[in-house]
């Protein structure tokens, strides 16, 4: 089996994985200053374009990953494997077919939730496949370690509290690896059926859920018909977009699998109408896509009854963080368009992919289509505070990353037919294998180097965060503009954005001999102004703000 495993291994890599040290203790010994400089450097290398495309969704998004180290750290993928491309990893060294499997490329402690699977059972699972690519299982590993010690240092725990955390996740992941080298993975889930504490809870909380709720919390009734309510954030469409959204909604009907076409009703002979009611587009709150525009879709349901409405959402593909380290010809046929990427991992990592999940073009804009349902419901970290809590939470996480890892692989029975233009020709065979050979006689050493590379990647992101904060956030002096509204300004839309918290500590802590933040108006949440002055005033067109550099952000 390992001969079958390493000749599904590339021969030459486009990462380096024998260097000299470890990445970690390198960016350890950079200085504040060079450190500053790389993280300009990448933003504007991989973030460029879209900055000059659409720099308001970049200004928000960087607004929001200011705000604290965890925003940062999931508005900064690309800047992590720009760090792993050079690294010291022995267990991709040994086993090559570990670094070739599909991995989730953002897997971070917010990236987990639930969903209703095709047959109607509730799983608790990764979710969000943006990043999705073919790469080493430890990046995922990594990444996860990481955002756990910045998620658990903002808890306040202590560094011995953390490392316990890490080391339950990382073990459950190996153990989870093992289990499947021993018996099917094709079925695994975890479920209301074998799970407990927290995680069932969330899956009870998301049960009790109603799809009827959630069409009123986005649509209303007007002439006995569904339409979506507007607002600020949610928009008509002209009617040349809405040409071409209604030609872009046809392209993606091709991509459904023709068995999830059909429902168990008998109206319209079981065949799902795909009649659409009514289209708007959506501004996006979310970090890595704030301020980009997505649509929505109501869709007629099952029925002719307004109950069982659908709401699709169509938003544009993003190019995966990993893809600017993985290079391959191979994979950069089979992945030419990010929508049908994004689609293609998201059905290789789940064993049950949803009913709507597809993809499409909009013009030229690749994009990825599927369902806004009331039993998708994100893990939610806020009142997970205790240390027993979160101990038996981090070993689901652990237990789901190795399924994701795991069950996508050439012998996999639920690969569905729909699937098999995914790359299985460059995989291994069976992942859990390739992951284990990997680590043979080294899983203490696995373990202990997933929890230093969490410990101290952890401490350099908050380390960037801090230096990303005094780089980008906004010493404008435009208009003899005093550094006192300046920081106003800047606080004022973190506060507008809902990420008042802990980014006005940050402000506090730069500039505490500044001013008296208690006595600015801001404070009084009726007033819209810093000292009697109205902050948005400043982004009109007589106020260039932005503008430092040709990306307008630094």
């Amino acid at each position: 089996m390992s001969r079958k495993i390493n000749r599904a291994a590339p021969n030459n890599l486009s990462y380096e994985i024998n260097a000299p040290q470890k990445a970690i203790y390198r960016i350890q010994a950079e200085s504040d200053e060079n450190r500053t400089e790389f993280l300009k450097n990448t933003f504007v290398q991989y973030f460029g374009d879209g900055i000059q495309k659409n720099p308001e969704a970049f200004r928000s998004r960087f607004r929001k990953m200011s705000a604290t180290p965890f925003n940062f750290y999931r508005g900064s993928a690309v800047l992590f494997y720009q760090d792993l491309k050079v690294d010291k990893d022995p267990y991709i060294a040994k086993n090559h077919a570990a670094g070739q499997i599909f991995i989730h490329g953002d897997l971070h402690a917010q990236n987990f939730g639930t969903y209703l699977n095709c047959d109607g059972i509730l799983n608790f699972d990764v979710n969000d496949f943006d990043e999705s690519y073919l790469g080493p299982f430890t990046w995922d590993v990594k990444r996860l370690m990481a955002s756990l010690n910045v998620l658990c240092y903002s808890k306040g725990f202590s560094d011995d509290e953390i490392k316990q955390i890490l080391h339950v996740c990382v073990d459950s992941y190996i153990k989870q690896v093992n289990e499947f080298c021993k018996q099917s993975k094709d079925r695994f889930a975890l479920t209301l059926k074998n799970t407990s504490g927290q995680i069932k809870r969330l899956l009870n909380e998301t049960r009790i859920k109603s799809h009827v709720e959630l069409l009123n919390s986005m649509t209303c009734i007007e002439n006995y018909n569904r339409r979506f309510i507007r607002s600020k954030y949610v928009q008509n469409v002209d009617k040349d977009l809405s040409a071409q959204l209604m030609n872009a909604f046809q392209q993606y009907l091709d991509s459904i699998p023709e068995n999830k076409k059909y429902s168990d009703r008998g109206y319209n002979n079981g065949e799902v109408t795909y009649n659409i009611k009514d289209i708007v587009q959506c501004s996006s709150p979310g970090i890595g896509s704030a301020g980009k525009i997505s649509y929505q879709f109501l869709i007629e349901g099952r029925t002719e009854t307004l109950e069982n409405d659908i709401i699709l959402y169509m938003k544009p593909a993003q190019k995966s963080a990993v893809s600017y380290v993985v290079h391959s010809e191979q994979l950069a046929k089979y992945f030419k368009h990010d929508g049908v990427r994004t689609v293609l991992c998201s059905y290789a990592m789940q064993a049950s992919t949803p009913r709507w999940l597809g993809y499409t073009q909009l013009n030229s804009v690749p994009c990825m289509v599927d369902s806004i349902t009331a039993h998708a419901v994100d893990l939610d970290w806020k009142d997970i505070n205790d240390l027993n809590d979160i101990l038996e939470v981090v070993q689901y996480l652990g237990r789901a990353t190795a399924k994701i890892h795991c069950v996508a692989d050439s012998d996999c029975v639920n690969t569905p037919k729909e699937v098999e233009c995914l790359p299985f020709s460059i995989i291994p065979r069976d992942t859990e294998k390739a992951i284990r050979a990997a680590v043979e006689g080294q899983v203490n050493e696995f373990i202990d180097d997933m929890i230093e590379f969490g410990m101290v990647y952890g401490e350099l992101v908050r380390r960037d965060h801090s230096l990303f904060f005094e780089a980008f956030p906004i010493r404008y002096q435009y208009m003899g503009l005093s550094t006192l509204l300046d920081i106003g300004l800047t606080v004022y839309e973190a506060y507008d954005d809902g990420l008042f918290d802990g980014f006005l500590d940050r402000v506090a802590d730069r500039y505490p001999t500044l001013y008296n933040f208690d006595s600015l108006p801001l404070f009084d949440r009726h007033l819209p102004t810093i000292g009697g002055f109205n902050p948005r005033s400043l982004l009109g067109s007589e106020f260039p703000m932005f503008q430092r550099s040709q990306y307008g952000l630094f």
